[in-house]
């Protein structure tokens, strides 16, 4: 009877820890993505909505300005990022994109 409780504690004890581990390595870049980009959307610098792309690993927004004002804009995504506790996966950047340049990259940001 004793054994039985030993190995019953045993895969209990598994199965927390699978589940924790399983937890914590849950990619959440594409709901962070969306969520960065809402943020995005309420800054009066953007031209249009912003868009993400998952398969690209992008967020994509368009401003006015020179490439100088776009490394600016980086520095407050970066900010950003940090201040809502955002997470990205390896490769996922903001592509920076000016409609006064026929939408041509000014900067990418890495998140």
């Amino acid at each position: 009877m004793r054994n039985r409780f030993v190995i019953g504690g045993f895969f209990l004890l598994m199965a927390m820890t699978a589940q924790s581990a399983y937890s914590r390595g849950v990619d959440k870049s594409e709901e962070n993505a969306e969520l960065l980009s809402r943020i995005l959307d309420g800054n009066d610098a953007l031209n249009q909505a912003s868009e993400f792309s998952t398969e690209h690993r992008t967020v994509n927004i368009s401003i006015d300005g020179s490439e100088e004002d776009a490394k600016k804009f980086c520095s407050q995504i970066s900010a950003i990022v940090e201040q809502h506790g955002l997470s990205f996966s390896k490769g996922w950047v903001v592509v920076i994109a000016s409609p006064s340049a026929d939408y041509e990259i000014t900067n990418t940001c890495p998140l």
